[in-house]
């Protein structure tokens, strides 16, 4: 079969393991689910199923509803934000997708910082374009000299996550003004993968667009709310750029799901701090146990972890978690190193201390052989 040539860029083989060896291990404890453990609110619901019932249930603009698209700016502009324009996508991978085939082709590189999410590869090898990977390690944190360390002739667009999946990593009001000012010196497009924005527990959240009108703005309704598989997102930033993906958007996807953009209206006006703070306890417990047992960084957001394996050994040490009956995630899914794993404590916190508990004890165990 003749294939186009992208396809050799794809490998599901690393995410189609985890689900295999989901369905095969009997009452795993899984720490390898990147999605909230806490249920979408009732008043959510309600909306989503109030839309269905008054039958808006058919085609809409690609764009989205423009009463989703108003509460969106809306919320943006409580946050002392002003972009140009804003647009509903598929989550934050159908925006990122529609933007980078907007904005890459073979002659375009793309900045990302090493550790990264498992997909952004395949989206800017979909797009034509080619990965510039920037270690990170050990830290995980992008710096203005690291971004001007890997900058090539080719270089157009910084991918940034903050905070970071699968790190954890977030960043200061400062920080995020240094790394603005030396992607607009340089003249790169910045797209700001934002979906885990409220998601920050040790300062407040900045938004890189209070930094760089220019940039794109990604975020995804379904980790605030619980609500991943409704698959709705949004995309902000100028008018120009917005009005190019949603040309996009049209011919890949006609448009998005109608009900779900109705139940989003609710949804971003509903508070889920007490939810969202519940989870940076679990971020304290698990670092707490963890540190001393595990090379780490602390997480300052998201709901991830990525400590480094005993030995550097990581797949010895997944060997040995799923024995124990353990999902995990090993690095080189986020990485072009293969020396650290990533944990969600997005679960139960009876399955999370359980879980952290036979981590520990692999880990001592394999430090004494």
């Amino acid at each position: 079969m003749p294939y186009a040539a992208r396809m050799k860029h794809l490998d599901s083989s690393g995410i189609r393991r985890m689900f295999e060896l989901a369905a095969s291990m009997k009452n795993p404890i899984d720490l390898s689910l990147g999605q909230p453990d806490f249920p979408v609110p009732e008043n959510i619901k309600k909306a989503l199923h109030r839309a269905v019932d008054d039958n808006k249930n058919g085609y809409v603009m690609a764009a989205g509803i423009p009463p989703f698209r108003d509460a969106v700016a809306k919320s943006l502009v409580n946050e002392g934000l002003n972009p140009g324009a804003v647009m509903a996508t598929s989550g934050a991978s159908g925006a990122l997708t529609v933007a980078l085939t907007v904005l890459a082709d073979e002659n375009t590189d793309v900045l990302v910082a090493d550790p990264a999410f498992v997909s952004y590869n395949y989206f800017i090898r979909l797009a034509g374009a080619t990965p510039v990977f920037i270690d990170t390690y050990p830290d995980f944190k992008l710096t203005p000299e690291k971004i001007r360390a890997a900058v090539t002739p080719k270089s157009k667009i910084l991918l940034f996550n903050a905070p970071n999946n699968p790190t954890g990593v977030a960043y200061t009001d400062a920080e995020l003004r240094a790394l603005a000012a030396t992607t607009r010196e340089l003249g790169l497009q910045v797209i700001a993968d934002e979906v885990y924005d409220q998601f920050c527990y040790d300062f407040p959240f900045k938004s890189w667009l209070h930094y760089d009108s220019e940039a794109l703005l990604v975020r995804t309704l379904g980790k605030t709310w619980g609500m991943p598989g409704w698959r709705l997102g949004l995309a902000a930033g100028p008018k120009d750029l917005i009005e190019n993906m949603i040309m996009v958007q049209q011919v890949m996807y006609v448009c998005m799901h109608t009900a779900s953009q109705w139940a989003g209206i609710e949804a971003l006006t509903t508070d889920m701090s007490e939810a969202i703070g519940r989870y940076k306890v679990k971020r304290d417990f698990v670092y707490s146990a963890l540190k001393p047992h595990f090379n780490c960084a602390k997480p300052e957001g998201a709901f991830y972890i990525f400590p480094e394996a005993p030995r550097q050994d990581t797949e010895a040490f997944f060997k040995k978690c799923v024995e124990n009956n353990i999902l995990m995630v090993p690095g080189k899914a986020f990485s072009v190193k293969n020396t650290h794993f990533r944990i969600s404590y997005a679960t139960h916190n009876e399955s999370l201390k359980k879980g952290v508990e036979t981590l520990i004890k692999i880990a001592d165990q394999m430090k004494a052989e």
